[in-house]
Order: structure tokens, then sequence, then C-alpha cells
């Protein structure tokens, strides 16, 4: 099964200055798979790691894309039909890849298949979420994580996965259109989901294949504080870019105004405690409010 595995499955890794965590990932594949990593930054520890590496590894650096532009780079690079979307901060059982290509030889018309997701070797109960459409493929319900800890007793189809981990078809992934290179990053795991839901696509989790997942594990301890920042400031921005791509004009006025006035205020509340984490966090979520109002585009980023 290693061989069909190296034939058949293109790996994606995107990076941002992941450290030396990303030895674990590249450790848990198949020495001989078409790895791609998909370098964000100018990271001559990770290409020191990739040097000494016996993996097959194609490292592409693009500059600080984010995201979307990362995935939709390594998948026109991909050798092969089947894409497997990952992180550095991810490892695989044994079994685990073996399994998704069996599904995916079960499930011919998926759209995404996706292993399930531990963390600190307990089943995640993050492992998908809520994305409940209309007839006409509108969003009829607000987004929230499903909590179930209960380990399902086989596969099942859900309405919405992160990009944790995930196999799809190079072919399905372009006739989508792909990812939304507006994004940097959040939330265009959601936005593929949709896609595929409305283009008639299945979405299963597989029972027997399993990954184990490290919570904001993907870059360097000593960049924390930084990626905090950017992740508020993203998350924000990628909120209200969704809301309006996806919701009517009232609804998203609404969330905007909400979250602008809330931010203002928090901001100034901390500034007079003197809580310089939470202005900076409060601040940094007003000005992705600010810019999608004036600028809207996700432009921000951190230096290193």
């Amino acid at each position: 099964m290693i061989n069909e595995i190296n034939s058949e499955l293109s790996i994606i890794i995107p990076t941002f200055y992941p450290g030396p965590i990303i030895n674990r990932c590249i450790d848990s594949l198949p020495c001989k798979s078409d790895i791609i990593i998909v370098d964000n930054g100018d990271d001559e520890e990770l290409k020191k790691i990739i040097s000494e590496k016996k993996n097959n590894i194609r490292h592409f650096k693009i500059g600080d894309l984010g995201l979307p532009k990362s995935f939709n780079f390594a998948v026109r690079k991909a050798y092969n039909e089947n894409i497997l979307i990952t992180q550095p901060d991810v490892t695989f059982e044994k079994d685990a890849l073996e399994n998704l290509i069996k599904a995916s030889h079960k499930y011919k018309d998926f759209g995404l298949l996706a292993p399930l997701i531990y963390e600190n070797n307990k089943y995640s109960s993050f492992n998908s979420l809520d994305l409940c459409l209309g007839k006409n493929g509108e969003i009829i319900k607000n987004i929230k994580t499903k909590k179930k800890n209960i380990i399902p007793s086989g596969d099942f189809c859900v309405e919405a996965v992160s990009a944790t981990t995930m196999l799809l078809k190079k072919s399905v992934i372009k006739q989508i259109g792909g990812w939304d290179e507006n994004i940097y990053t959040y939330l265009e795991d959601l936005d593929l989901c949709l896609k595929l839901r409305r283009n008639n696509f299945q979405l299963i989790k597989i029972r027997n294949s399993k990954v184990h997942h490290i919570g904001f594990g993907s870059h360097k301890n000593e960049n924390i504080g930084k990626f905090e920042v950017s992740r508020n400031w993203h998350f924000m921005w990628s909120s209200l870019y969704f809301k309006q791509k996806y919701e009517n004009k009232n609804v998203f006025i609404s969330y905007f105004l909400r979250n602008l006035i809330k931010y203002f205020f928090k901001t100034i509340i901390f500034i007079l405690i003197f809580n310089k984490k939470k202005t900076t966090l409060n601040f940094i979520r007003l000005r992705a409010c600010i810019n999608y109002l004036i600028i809207k585009k996700s432009n921000f980023r951190i230096n290193f």
C-alpha cells in the first residue's frame, strides 16, 4: 500500500517559520511521497531541516502570501490527482494515509475526506463545524464548532472541517475554483467547504484514519506574541469578509458595526486600566475593522 500512497498522493505543507516541530510531521509521512513544502518566509532553519531529510521533498519559497495562495500554488505543482493538505504541527498514525487512500476508492464522488483529529492523545471535540445551508446554498445558521467527545463508530458526513488535514481531488479543486485568494488566513477552509457543498460534493470523516495535532503549534515559541497579534487581525478581517460574501447586506452591516463599536470601546477601557496586552489585541481587531472599511485588503503582515 505504501507504493500506492507514493503514486497516488501529493502532500502539501504550508509553512511560516515552523521551527523544529515540522520534523515530527515529515517523519510521519512515507519517505517517497510527493511532498510539497510552500515556504511563506525566508526560513534558513527550515531549509536546513529539509536538507537533512531523505523524503522526496520539493521546497518552494513564494513569499508571505498566506494559506489560500500557498494551497493554489502547490496544487498546480502537484504530480498526483489526490491532494493532501496538512500543517507542520500534525503527525500521522501508521495507517492514516493508507486508510484515506482506501476511502478515496470507496467514496468515488467525494469532495473532501478528513481524518479524526486527536489533541494531547485525546479525541478532539473540534473535529467538525456547523455550516448549515438552505436549499439555495445560503447560510441559514451561524457557524459554530460542533463539540462531540464520543469517538464515532464509522465514517460520517460533516458540514465543514478545519484545514488541519484534508484529502481532496485536484480535478475537484479546479472545478470549484480553488481557495479564495482574497483571504490571507482564517475561514479559507470554511469557504472551501461551502463551495464543495454548493457543488453537491460530500465531506466525509474517516473513522480509521487518525492524526495528532498541536493547537497553535505551527510556529516557533519565541514568535508566539507576534503571531497572536496577526491571528487576531486576520480572524477579524476574514470574519467580516466571510460575512459579507455569504450573508445579506443588512446582516453584514449589523455585524460590522457591532464589532467596530465593541473593539473601539474595549480599546479605550483597557488603555484606562493599563492592561497593555488586552489593549493591543482589541486595538488590532479595531484596526482590522477600519482596514476592511477603507482598504478591504487582507494586507497585515508581521516582521521578523
